[in-house]
């Protein structure tokens, strides 16, 4: 049996929350549901920020969940004076480097593994082998994130130099190692990710939607967006798309719904010169769409986009084909890897290439539903109990490397 402590951060973060979880959140509670389950595998989870709040938190968390695994957390027990530190501020100003304490307890185990957070002074020291899951170098390959990522984006790579990184795509593994000649491609392996089985799924059941459309207020057709206030996710192009589509064929009864961030997407479309009759026609969410509703969302849409530039892995247009629609993606990065055969790969610069797909997924029904189908299948071959037991057969390698 493999002893494998896992950083605690992102469940004490989990926690803190609520119901409001981002990606790595789900990702990182869906994956561990089935490593505390498997034989193979002695989970601990370690307490690894010395800050009372966070503290508490994993605590919580892992009473909730996993009950049987209370007494298998590694804490120093941080005192209460810790939670006058704010998490963003304290890791801004390294101060987190200091406090941590050292866990001799830890060189009992086999592999320290993080899902997300950089390697801290504290867990670097320690001699066993150590493993981390890597998204992506966005922040580091593009201009205009906030400092506090960009240094932890740099952080994780030198992570990375001092262990095993498990990659969320082919295509972010190979953008790793063009970035960094000095990391050995043989430490990183790759595992794509999955998407959430309770909440995305096909539902088209009537009451749902009327309940749904009535909440937002959504139109009855549309094509759909999921999109935020980043400039790679490239709405202004699918708005022009969009633009150019309704113009040649003066379809009344369509919209496009962008869902996000509201007040970033109108500011987006006050910038775009486009036809006022179009504008009309694209619909922006006052709030973001509730977790539970996001099938229903998904499910009744005429075919769903994401036209991004850049994409470590991609995950909504997997949401998205696990829901039945006919997905539209770019043909760059880690895309075509998620959709493969199963959806529409489009150059995301080329306005008439889009339109055209356009035009064709919504005259053509038996299209949409060919496609659809295609959806589900590939969106099958990912799961989190998959994705689990790749993490395992990677933890055995390298345990049992030298």
């Amino acid at each position: 049996m493999i002893k494998v402590a896992l950083d605690g951060t992102l469940f004490s973060e989990c926690y803190l929350r609520g119901a409001n979880r981002d990606g790595m959140m789900r990702l990182t509670e869906d994956i561990t549901k089935y490593l505390v389950n498997d034989y193979k595998l002695d989970i601990s989870f370690v307490s690894n920020y010395f800050l009372q709040q966070y503290d508490a938190a994993l605590k919580n968390f892992v009473e909730e969940n996993y009950s049987s695994h209370i007494d298998k957390i590694i804490t120093k027990n941080p005192p209460v004076f810790t939670n006058v530190f704010k998490w963003k501020g304290l890791y801004k100003s390294k101060l987190s480097n200091l406090l941590n304490p050292s866990y001799k307890s830890l060189n009992k185990q086999d592999i320290f593994h993080s899902f997300y957070y950089p390697f801290q002074k504290n867990i670097s020291d320690i001699k066993i082998k150590k493993t981390i899951t890597y998204l992506d170098i966005i922040p580091l390959m593009l201009k205009g994130y906030p400092q506090e990522l960009v240094q932890r984006t740099s952080a994780i790579v030198d992570s990375i130099k001092k262990g095993y990184a498990i990659s969320i795509s082919e295509y972010s593994k190979t953008d790793l190692l063009n970035y960094d000649k000095r990391i050995n491609e043989e430490n990183v392996f790759v595992v794509p990710l999955a998407a959430s089985a309770n909440l995305f799924y096909k539902n088209i059941n009537i009451a749902d939607w009327q309940r749904v459309k009535e909440k937002y207020n959504l139109p009855d057709h549309y094509f759909l967006s999921v999109s935020g206030n980043d400039s790679r996710k490239n709405i202004p192009h699918l708005v022009e798309c969009f633009n150019q589509f309704v113009l040649q064929e003066k379809h009344n009864d369509l919209f496009l719904v962008l869902t996000g961030n509201g007040s970033h997407n109108r500011s987006m479309l006050d910038k775009i010169n486009i036809k006022k009759e179009v504008k009309d026609k694209i619909f922006i969410s006052d709030t973001f769409i509730d977790s539970e509703d996001l099938a229903v969302l998904y499910s009744n849409a005429i075919c769903f986009f994401f036209m991004s530039l850049y994409e470590g892995f991609g995950l909504p247009a997997l949401e998205a084909m696990q829901c039945g629609v006919p997905v539209v993606t770019s043909n760059t990065t880690s895309l075509p890897e998620v959709v493969g055969n199963a959806g529409f790969t489009v150059s995301p610069t080329n306005v008439n290439d889009l339109a055209e797909v356009m035009s064709k997924l919504y005259h053509d029904a038996a299209l949409r539903n060919e496609y659809a189908d295609k959806a589900l299948q590939r969106a099958a071959t990912f799961s989190w109990e998959r994705c689990a037991k790749e993490y395992t057969e990677i933890f055995t390698l390298v345990h049992s490397k030298k």
